[in-house]
């Protein structure tokens, strides 16, 4: 458990560093505030026993994207599993039950592609247990029954870190599923392994408005009038076709030549 541990703290470390180197080139931006229901198998660990038992929670979280495709956000986180475990120990049976954990976390990841997260999340997490011992009856001398001495019962909260990572895949605008594994490790020493299946709304800034801009009007072309049509008068004007032409002058008739006169 321990590779596990610096494994997914070491993913989460890089995830971090490569989202801030991206931060200062690109800037951040709201991605948005989330919530979703989770359910499925936990995985309790005490005593050197273990115990399946069914587990359902939910988480609330704020994602910023840094960049393009890295997301950044924190989140708390609430879990409710009854495992429990039963175990011989020494002289006596301990029976060990998980209650409530709640947690609060960071996670970084990556958008492979508009719709898809994958990330890694590390943190802390406070769990309620409960650890009752039945220590075995012992003979004592004079007396007919058997007694039994050490018994104990408490009830208490214990705490320890969370790392886990998943993916997270968008229905649409605003659902998503996801799937997520995580293992928590606490100090009395206890842990559990938890896989979850999950179903949310993520509340993000509104899409903005695609303004389709109507095509610009094919400009008119305007075909030239025909010239109109033209005639050439006698004195060599240019008038229209459907002017007058201007009557040429008229001109005296020559007088007749005189009669020669006879000769006598």
């Amino acid at each position: 458990m321990k590779r596990l541990h610096t494994g997914a703290l070491t993913a989460l470390t890089l995830l971090a560093g490569l989202a801030a180197q991206s931060a200062s080139a690109q800037g951040i931006s709201l991605r948005g505030v989330r919530a979703d229901a989770q359910v499925g198998i936990d995985r309790f660990y005490s005593e050197g026993n273990n115990d399946n038992h069914l587990a359902y929670g939910a988480a609330l979280g704020v994602d910023t994207f840094v960049g393009d495709n890295f997301v950044l956000g924190i989140e708390g986180t609430f879990l409710n599993s009854r495992a429990e475990n039963i175990t011989r120990d020494g002289p006596g049976v301990a029976a060990r039950k998980s209650f409530e954990e709640w947690g609060g976390a960071i996670r970084a990841g990556v958008m492979m592609s508009p719709s898809t997260l994958v990330y890694a999340k590390g943190g802390f997490v406070v769990n309620e247990q409960r650890k009752r011992f039945n220590a075995d009856p012992v003979a004592t001398p004079g007396i007919p029954v058997n007694n039994a001495f050490g018994d104990y019962y408490n009830h208490y909260r214990t705490k320890g870190w969370v790392a886990g990572a998943g993916i997270e895949q968008m229905l649409g605008e605003r659902i998503y599923v996801k799937a997520e594994g995580r293992y928590a490790n606490y100090k009395t020493n206890s842990s559990r392994l938890t896989g979850l299946l999950g179903l949310g709304v993520l509340f993000g800034p509104s899409p903005e408005p695609v303004v389709i801009e109507a095509p610009a009007p094919a400009p008119v072309v305007v075909a030239p009038e025909p010239a109109p049509a033209t005639q050439t008068c006698f004195d060599g004007s240019v008038i229209l076709a459907t002017d007058v032409c201007p009557q040429p002058p008229v001109e005296a008739p020559v007088a007749p030549p005189e009669p020669a006169p006879e000769r006598g």
